[in-house]
């Protein structure tokens, strides 16, 4: 045996690869998760985890049917303060269907609240609203943006069908 000290800073304690996990809470499958790469440093000063290559999670219902889901490009966990920082096409949807998109994103899970400083891009029940600043609860029913820039409506009938080559009709 052979003692080679390591950086416990610079060296996960454990890397995995092509990982899809579930977590359940009381007895019940809660979340699916799924990463190309979960490096974890749970003996850094600051314990943490990192998905370098992106990262998916999905809350599921009694079914195991998705309700809302989150992707990023990458994403960094600090464990002592259940802290998730998301980073690089951060895309959420919700059990509504709303559709959160932003560069950026912390997701505190001891309080239970999402916020970010970043730009951000929502489409809501028929309105795209655009800004900088947000604060949401975990479901993303109730939320704040700052520095909102834009309220759009959107009119589906002036919408373009995929695949049809057709432009937006111009407003009247």
């Amino acid at each position: 045996m052979v003692d080679h000290p390591t950086d416990p800073e610079a060296v996960p304690t454990m890397s995995t690869t092509d990982v899809e996990t579930v977590i359940s809470d009381s007895g019940h499958t809660r979340y699916r998760i799924a990463t190309k790469l979960w490096n974890m440093y749970e003996e850094a000063k600051v314990p943490h985890w990192t998905f370098p290559k992106g990262v998916t999670c999905e809350e599921l219902d009694n079914n195991y049917k998705p309700v809302s889901t989150i992707k990023c490009d990458s994403a960094y966990f600090d464990k002592d303060k259940a802290l998730w920082t998301l980073t690089g096409n951060v895309r959420i949807t919700n059990v509504n269907n709303d559709v959160v998109l932003t560069d950026e994103l912390m997701w505190n899970q001891h309080e239970h609240r999402l916020y970010s400083d970043a730009f951000i891009h929502i489409e809501k029940q028929g309105r795209i609203i655009e800004g900088y600043g947000y604060e949401s609860n975990e479901k993303l029913t109730t939320y704040q943006l700052r520095q909102v820039e834009a309220i759009f409506p959107i009119d589906e009938s002036r919408m373009p069908h995929p695949g049809s080559g057709n432009k937006p009709r111009p407003m009247q």
